[in-house]
């Protein structure tokens, strides 16, 4: 059975600076900054820190791969986007989830370089992004309005389902439900076959 805890952005956030691969040093980058960076680099801006992103392994693009098939299945062409694709935080923060999903007012807007507020983003866990996702990403993209983030846990064949009212842990055997996208359901032992 899913276990359930309260998320709370906001309290004993770690940030950015506590991960090892920040390449800023001191420095306070802003989404101007961000935006002037070549097409492609591989960074997010995180809490005014630019981090650079290690390129995806193969597993980690597999269950990337996996999930979009299944939400695009699920949600319909143009509501899903797989990164990398910019979403535009505010000024200190633009990250790139693995795979998001927009509203259908969204996913019917104007087609930019960056995307509106998901509804649901999702997150494949790597052993060297996997606190930064789990605690910094998560609680930010929380704060900014997307309803729900899935982190997918390729080591411990879970997914944790986060919303304000805290993380759920659904594990092999069990159906991971989103909340934010009624109806859709993930079979945990499917995704990690």
């Amino acid at each position: 059975m899913a276990r359930k805890g309260a998320f709370r952005a906001n309290e004993s956030r770690a940030t950015a600076a506590d991960y090892t691969d920040v390449v800023t040093g001191t420095a306070q980058f802003t989404r101007a900054d961000y935006e002037r960076l070549p097409e492609g680099f591989p960074a997010e801006l995180i809490d005014g820190m630019l981090v650079k992103e290690p390129s995806p392994t193969w597993d980690h693009q597999t269950f990337v791969g996996r999930l979009f098939t299944r939400l695009q299945a699920f949600a319909g062409a143009g509501r899903v986007v797989v990164s990398p694709i910019d979403v535009f935080i505010d000024d200190y923060n633009v990250l790139q989830p693995d795979v998001l999903v927009l509203d259908e007012e969204a996913a019917a807007g104007p087609r930019e370089k960056h995307v509106p507020i998901p509804l649901l983003v999702l997150e494949v866990l790597s052993p060297s992004t996997a606190g930064r996702d789990r605690v910094v990403k998560t609680g930010i993209y929380l704060g900014a309005g997307v309803q729900e983030v899935w982190l997918v846990d390729p080591e411990t064949k879970t997914v944790e389902v986060v919303t304000d009212a805290g993380p759920e842990l659904v594990s092999e055997g069990e159906r991971a439900a989103s909340h934010a996208l009624p109806g859709f359901e993930l079979s945990v032992h499917e995704l990690f076959e």
